[in-house]
This record gives structure tokens, sequence and C-alpha cells, in this order.
């Protein structure tokens, strides 16, 4: 059991970034984590961090050997757990990472749910607006929406999102309702940076002069409720605007047509008891849902 409690400290120095902070986690003396860490990197033959005197940080080999050791080290102790507790909830911990919008408004209500049932478990949610490689980065799963889905034993359907073209009554107002895919030519839009064009039902593919681009769909609801274009939103993002009339969704009948909400688990990492219940926790809270 000596390499796995120098595993210990290596997650708990890497965690902390400091072998004084790991130590004092730890209720040791930072000469033995140092002694500790220095001992497991002979033993392999390479250099695992980079110290310096204020932090250490991960060389590029410390980066990968933690991915793998991370996800061994927590099936072990799962393992170990529910053999000695066969009939405790879930426990462990897990990290998973999510675009802010769908992070805040589908993701984090349902590990409030979860975690009343499963106090146990321990989760980290990133909240990141880009794309994640779970083959590099140090995630168990990645929630993301996507249009073209293939599913594979890493890749799962949760459920289907809707989204819709929405403007205030405001802008209409100054500005005319659009009748048709035609229409949208002289209109105003406000695009997510990453969209090329609006691809509606029909067939119809549609680039509308921007006036107003951002990474967020944040941003893009606001200035859509500042009247001043039309957007591409998830229905699950304006639901409650829409409900106090303050948007209008447009072009009933060519209406986008709806995404995937999308479950990435990692290919090189072993999943933890709490993962798996988290999975499928999430595939039962969202199947066949249309949000």
């Amino acid at each position: 059991m000596e390499q796995f409690s120098a595993l210990r400290l290596f997650i708990s120095v890497v965690d902390t970034g400091s072998f004084s902070a790991a130590a004092e986690l730890l209720g040791l003396s930072t000469s033995v984590v140092s002694r500790g860490i220095a001992a497991l990197e002979a033993e392999l033959g390479i250099r695992l961090l980079k110290r310096s005197t204020r932090r250490v940080a991960l060389t590029e080999a410390g980066s990968l050997y933690l991915v793998r050791v991370r996800s061994l080290l927590t099936e072990l102790e799962d393992t170990n757990r529910s053999l000695k507790q066969p009939n405790t909830p879930a426990g462990g911990r897990f990290r998973i990472a999510a675009p802010t919008a769908l992070g805040l408004a589908l993701l984090a209500p349902a590990v409030v749910d979860f975690m009343a049932a499963q106090p146990n478990v321990v989760i980290q949610l990133d909240l990141l607006d880009r794309t994640i490689d779970l083959h590099e980065e140090d995630y168990d799963m990645a929630l993301r929406a996507d249009e073209s889905l293939d599913p594979t034993p890493h890749l799962r359907s949760l459920g289907q999102l809707e989204v819709g073209l929405f403007s205030s009554p405001a802008y209409l107002a100054r500005h005319g309702r659009p009748r048709g895919p035609g229409d949208l030519a002289t209109h105003r839009a406000l695009y997510l940076a990453t969209e090329q064009n609006w691809s509606l039902r029909g067939g119809f593919s549609e680039r509308p002069k921007l006036q107003f681009c951002s990474n967020r769909l944040e941003a893009l609801k606001i200035l859509c409720l500042g009247g001043q274009g039309i957007a591409l939103l998830p229905l699950f993002l304006v639901r409650s605007e829409i409900e106090r009339n303050e948007l209008v969704q447009l072009l009933d009948g060519f209406e986008p047509k709806p995404t995937s909400l999308v479950l990435a688990t990692s290919p090189q990492r072993s999943q933890t008891s709490a993962a798996r219940v988290f999975q499928l926790f999430l595939e039962t809270r969202f199947r066949r849902l249309r949000l």
C-alpha cells in the first residue's frame, strides 16, 4: 500500500498547490511529503512536478499521470468502501464541466436534487464556455449541446433542447414581425460567436445582418430583451420571459430543429460508483424531455 500512499501525497500536493499545504491537510510534516514525492518520481524515472518558492506546478508528464492515478485511486477507495458498507449510499467524488447556460439552468438544479439523495458524494462543477477535451483534461464527464450526435458508449443523449428565434415586443413594434425565413434579411441579428447561420426547418439557412455577437447565450438574451434584435436561443433559457410576454417566439413552423443534450464521459478514466449513479440520475431526469 506504500505506492498508494505516495499517490495520495501526489494528488494532495496538486490539489492544494504546495507541499506545506498538502502536509497540513494530511497531518504530516512537509519533509515527509517532499520525500514521498521524490521517491515516487525516482521510481517512475520522470519529473511530475515543477517546484518554485511559492507553488508547485505539473509537468506535462505529471498532467497525464494525474488523470490516470486520480481515477485509479478513486476507484480503489470506492471499491473498498462498497465492500465494507455494501448498503450505504454512493460515495466518492467526480468532476464535471458544462457550458454556463446549461450548467446554471439545468445541471446545477439537478445536482441539488442528486446531493439531497446522495449526501456522501463530492462534486466539482466547472462552468466553461469552450470545448472540453476529455482525452486531455482532468474531468470525468462533460455536459453539452450537440446537433449531430453519434451515440457511443462514452456519449449519451439525455434529452432534446428546443430552440427558437426570439425578439421583444418593442423590437417588433419598431421593425415589424417576420412572416417567413426570407423576411429575416431586413432584421438585426444577435449571434452566438460560433454561429455561422440560422438553420431553420424546411431546409432554410439564413444569415441576417450581424448587429451583435457574444460567446455567451445570456448576453444575447439581455440584448434581445432590450429590443436590439432577433436571437436564436434555447427555450429553457427564456421560458419565464415568454410567460411574462417579455419575449416573443417568431416563425412558428420554421423554428430550428431541437438539439441534443449530451453527456460525454472520459474514455480514459474508470467511472466511480458516484459518477455512475449520477449519470443514471441524469439519464432518468432528462430522458425524453423536450427542455
